[in-house]
């Protein structure tokens, strides 16, 4: 080897001596304590606020030096009702040894033990993070030489133990708190993205997340936009949020928006606007398919006052749910937006296909629009709309619009088990109510509601159905047991609805090939009850067997299983009028054939029931001053009417 290469190494070798002399005599004469006052100084003079320091700074000498810090304190913002912004049991910093020589404090590790952090904004959404210079002639007009410590400083892993955090809405008075496990950030150096890892809970919910953020200095000198992609669990469920963050003025944008929470998934954008005293939120998002059964069941939140709470007892008492509306959650966000679902999964496995939805809330007010263009068959479109000034009794307006629906869909989904062919259906709803769930809505709800289906064949029923549908028309069409098919010609129910209780005059009618029928009577929306008096008219040249089936009949009870009996104050009335039947004869024969005589009336019970105006009910004729003998007439209608139904 030439003598040159030696000479060079040798020289090399000395300067590398050197320098460990160096910085061993560095790390050896500096007293850390020296570096609390001027940094302390200098954080007074940038922010304002007081850094202090309670016990005696340690120096642990290693190949990378550690500075302990005990029991450190950072003061608050001057309107905060909290004393310090973060307070923790230690700091522990790593120090690089090179830059010590030219007295810079590069910090390979900065790690918080035990630190409570408190972050929060005050009624006009400045948050006490935000950190002003010190006033004029304030403490900080004595600021650090230049040649100080502090003025030379850089960190690089950042880490956080056994912590504990609250973020506080200073408009809305909303504490969210957080419990870190663990929290590590960790950069190559201020240019390099930055690796974090995150194991704690959220408002007891337990949140394990890992990915990458941007570099440091891209987000301390804002060049936007920011990128966030992490992965994990939260709740237990995989979870992805991938987005791209941005700043301007007062508006923060999450664009390229990619998350992704166990079965639900979707991707869209969210702006969110600080307004003077109020933070506003912009929300576009579009899911490819969602299924309302992978959705968490409603919680409701501690503080709630109690009337918005559901009664466990009693919520399966009722068909409408009386579990809390989302709406109240929706109403308690300031912001709009839209959402699109490409396909939608109900619980009962029908699926709703380009579902679109439209949100407006503002000062506890939300107007919704939805809109499905496949549904059942059909397409719908709506508004609810929903004032929550007051929690405990939301005001709810519910407007539908449905088109073409399949009757054999409608009816699968009412629990009709029944062959049907053919048959479409529209509806219409317009309903106002009050209240925190479906069925306190249902209870107070005043309006219309108007459900119409057109021509089809029905199967003959083979099974006893219990549903208040099923008992209704099962009674409008006694002839469903009897024959192979009915011919359905129209069915309409048009529900006038007053306080919780639709008030029903001939508004509830059906038409089939061989008989028409209409209802009267109440259902009461507010204890789930009906009772309703429905007679069938034969259609002329139809012959019959009265013995098949009842004609005046009563359906009373609740929604859920309604009793069909005989309606007999009705009856007795219509066997009243019947005088001539004593001199025809015919006995319980002609009494029925009477009961289910085709109408007198103009108008077909389809008409009436669309019209929402009966006509006149006639007027009983008078009764014969004859001898009840010689009528032929039953001296007890009850046993009569008992014969005449088989009962």
């Amino acid at each position: 080897m030439p003598r040159a290469v030696w000479i060079i190494l040798g020289i090399a070798g000395g300067l590398v001596a050197l320098l460990l002399i160096g910085i061993a005599i560095a790390v050896a004469t500096v007293d850390p304590n020296r570096f609390v006052a001027p940094i302390a100084a200098r954080v007074k003079a940038e922010t304002g606020r007081t850094l202090a320091v309670q016990g005696p700074v340690e120096f642990r000498l290693s190949l990378e030096p550690k500075v302990v810090l005990p029991g450190v304190t950072f003061e608050n913002a001057p309107w905060s009702k909290t004393r310090d912004m973060l307070s923790a049991k230690r700091i522990e910093a790593q120090i690089a040894l090179l830059p010590l020589l030219s007295r810079r404090f590069d910090v390979v590790q900065f790690t918080l033990i035990e630190p409570v952090i408190t972050l929060e904004t005050d009624a006009n959404g400045r948050g006490n993070w935000e950190l002003g210079s010190a006033a004029p002639g304030a403490s900080g007009s004595a600021p650090a030489a230049p040649d100080a410590p502090g003025a030379a400083f850089g960190i690089g892993n950042f880490e956080i133990r056994d912590g504990t955090l609250t973020y506080r809405n200073g408009a809305t008075g909303k504490v969210t708190r957080a419990s870190i496990e663990r929290m590590t950030l960790r950069a190559r150096d201020m240019q390099a993205p930055v690796a974090v890892d995150f194991r704690g809970k959220v408002d007891d919910v337990p949140i394990a997340l890992s990915g990458d953020l941007g570099a440091p200095d891209k987000w301390l000198r804002q060049q936007w936009p920011y990128p966030v992609a992490l992965k994990g669990d939260v709740d237990g469920k995989s979870t992805k949020i991938e987005a791209k963050i941005a700043r301007a003025g007062t508006t923060t944008s999450i664009d390229d928006l990619d998350v992704a929470y166990g079965p639900v998934a979707g991707k869209g954008s969210v702006r969110i606007v600080n307004e003077a005293a109020r933070t506003r939120y912009v929300i576009a998002l579009t899911v490819p398919s969602l299924a309302l059964a992978d959705l968490a069941a409603p919680v409701v939140t501690k503080g709630a006052p109690a009337a918005a709470r559901p009664a466990p007892a009693e919520a399966s008492r009722w068909i409408i749910p009386d579990t809390p509306l989302p709406l109240a959650a929706l109403a308690a966000i300031d912001g709009e937006g839209t959402l699109a679902i490409e396909e939608l999964k109900l619980r009962d496995g029908q699926r709703l296909q380009q579902v679109a939805t439209q949100f407006n809330a503002r000062d506890a007010a939300v107007d919704l629009k939805f809109s499905a263009a496949s549904i059942l068959g059909g397409s719908a479109r709506g508004e609810v709309r929903v004032d929550g000034q007051r929690a405990d009794a939301l005001a709810v307006h519910f407007v539908l619009d449905a088109q073409n629906l399949d009757l054999p869909a409608l009816a699968a989904a009412a629990g009709i088990k029944r062959e049907i062919r053919g048959g479409k259906v529209r509806a219409s709803v317009d309903v106002n109510g009050r209240g925190t769930t479906p069925h306190r809505v249902a209870s107070t709800m005043s309006g219309s509601i108007l459900v119409v289906s057109g021509p089809a064949t029905l199967g003959r029923s083979t099974v006893q159905e219990e549903s208040a549908l099923s008992q209704i028309t099962g009674a409008m069409d006694p002839f469903r047991s009897v024959d192979s098919a009915t011919e359905l010609r129209c069915a309409v129910f048009r529900l006038p609805v007053a306080n919780g209780v639709a008030h029903v005059d001939r508004s509830i009618a059906i038409e089939t090939g061989k008989i028409a029928a209409s209802a009267s009577g109440t259902l009461d929306f507010r204890d789930e009850t009906l009772d309703l008096s429905v007679k069938p008219q034969i259609r002329e040249g139809i012959k019959i067997d009265v013995s098949q089936f009842a004609s005046l009949v009563r359906i009373r009870g609740r929604f859920d299983k309604p009793a069909v009996a005989i309606d007999a104050a009705e009856s007795a009335k219509t066997l009243a009028a019947l005088g001539v039947l004593g001199a025809s004869g015919g006995g319980i024969a002609a009494i029925g054939r009477a009961l289910i005589a085709p109408s007198s009336e103009s108008a077909a019970p389809c008409t009436v029931a669309l019209s929402g105006k009966a006509p006149p009910r006639e007027a009983a004729p008078a009764a014969r001053n004859e001898p009840q003998k010689d009528l032929g007439l039953p001296k007890d209608v009850g046993k009569a009417l008992g014969k005449l139904f088989g009962r």
